[in-house]
């Protein structure tokens, strides 16, 4: 609504002429009537009289609704959600620019579309030259810095932080990175590892268990990356790539659910080693796993796709 249509709509409902009100802010009824009919807005001077005559906030007046605008952030993410599992990048990209043209401060948005750029042109490849790399690269840094200065004291900025950290190792400005990582606080002091503490009953178990969820990813993710290290053997490399199984094994009680995507990946690539050593039977016993794994993943039910499996 305009600000003309407020007006309107409050004058009506508090049964107010426009001469009434005209009178009381010391203005001529046409004043009045040209607002409602959008053909001039009051001036600055007199939000705070208008805004006591109805009883309301300014921003009521100027149609910010802070609710309302909560619920559209709400709905803006869950499309992107669904996006983003489709895999259609380029229309999260499109349909966060034309958002931040509404939302131009909101610092969630701002993160995603920079999120999405990084996927397109880096995670992807799809920034093939150096101009394009250095153009999106400066296009990211600004949105993160951009949602930094948006978020409040109160409010977790971590994912910009986590954003640029990325983009600075994909530019390889590593000493940038560690600037921001060792301000970054240690993982003794993360809500993963504290939330549960401030809860009772039903709430803390499943702050718990999501913490235990998140940081049994992260531990593959750790896994992952020491396995590819290329200071260690293939043999070495099966014995890491077991761990990590046993590890999710152990954790989840062996009813992987969310993890058989990462199990699938794991078999995989224990299948590669094994076939390297010369152990093709064993190499073709992990493929047949890697198979099971990737079909449980693809298959599971709609309940327990992004739900920690000992929730389901």
């Amino acid at each position: 609504m305009t600000i003309g249509s407020t007006i309107r709509q409050l004058r009506q409902e508090q049964d107010i002429t426009q001469e009434q009100l005209a009178e009381a802010l010391g203005i001529t009824s046409r004043a009045v009537s040209q607002w409602e009919c959008d053909r001039t807005t009051p001036d600055i001077s007199q939000l705070p009289a208008l805004a006591n005559f109805f009883d309301v906030t300014t921003d009521h007046l100027l149609g910010v609704d802070i609710s309302r605008k909560e619920y559209e952030i709400s709905k803006i993410l869950k499309h992107i959600q669904i996006s983003g599992v489709s895999g259609d990048r380029e229309e999260t990209e499109r349909y966060l620019r034309e958002k931040l043209k509404i939302y131009p401060n909101e610092p969630v948005l701002l993160c995603h579309l920079a999120s999405a750029l990084q996927d397109i042109y880096f995670r992807h490849g799809k920034a093939d030259t150096d101009k394009l790399k250095d153009e999106i690269s400066d296009e990211i840094i600004s949105l993160c810095e951009r949602a930094l200065r948006y978020y409040k004291p109160t409010e977790d900025n971590s994912f910009p932080k986590l954003l640029l950290i990325f983009q600075y190792e994909y530019m390889n400005e590593k000493e940038k990175a560690k600037a921001i990582i060792s301000s970054l606080p240690y993982i003794s002091c993360t809500r993963e590892m504290l939330e549960a503490d401030v809860f009772d009953g039903k709430e803390a178990l499943e702050k718990r268990q999501s913490a235990l969820f998140s940081l049994t990813a992260y531990m593959h993710k750790m896994f992952y990356e020491i396995y590819r290290d290329a200071s260690y053997s293939n043999e070495q490399k099966t014995e890491i790539l077991k761990a990590d199984s046993a590890m999710i094994d152990l954790i989840t009680g062996g009813k992987p659910r969310f993890f058989h995507g990462a199990l699938a990946v794991n078999a995989a690539e224990q299948a590669v080693l094994l076939l390297k050593t010369g152990n093709t039977e064993k190499a073709l016993d992990m493929l047949e796993a890697a198979y099971f794994h990737a079909h449980s993943y693809e298959s599971r039910p709609d309940g327990e796709k992004y739900a920690p499996c000992w929730l389901s």
